[in-house]
């Protein structure tokens, strides 16, 4: 035998989270050109005047049910914008030049300073070429 989930006897309340996700889920209507404007306003001002569960029933009596699959996207938005990959490794660029400076000094190599200095500049002519062209 199945067993039927049984009404509450009496309403329940509800909270500020189930008013917004009331006002939520009109908006994707709203959105996908179910309700005109008016009819948006007046039933998100019921909805966040909404005491009850019962008070919410009845502004989603008339619009379709929405499922978990038809409001999660097909596939992962692209990432747009945003540093590049290996941009998440600069932060060790601080600790390369004071390890090289370091070096230097302890082994009295004041070469490997200009070795330094030719990767830098080497960085930045290439970075302005990628800018340019980029454009």
């Amino acid at each position: 035998m199945a067993a039927t989930p049984a009404a509450p006897a009496t309403p329940v309340r509800i909270g500020d989270a189930e008013r917004d996700q009331a006002v939520s889920d009109l908006g994707d209507h709203f959105a996908a050109g179910r309700l005109t404007r008016e009819e948006f306003d007046e039933r998100a001002d019921q909805a966040i005047q909404a005491r009850f569960s019962t008070d919410l029933e009845p502004l989603f009596a008339d619009l379709p049910k929405s499922s978990p699959v038809e409001s999660a996207p097909a596939t992962a938005p692209a990432k747009v914008g945003g540093p590049p990959p290996w941009a998440y490794a600069m932060w060790l660029l601080p600790f390369v030049l004071v390890a090289a400076i370091a070096g230097s000094i302890l082994l009295h190599a004041p070469f490997l300073l200009w070795v330094l200095v030719w990767f830098v500049v080497m960085g930045k002519i290439t970075q302005h070429r990628r800018r340019h062209a980029r454009r």
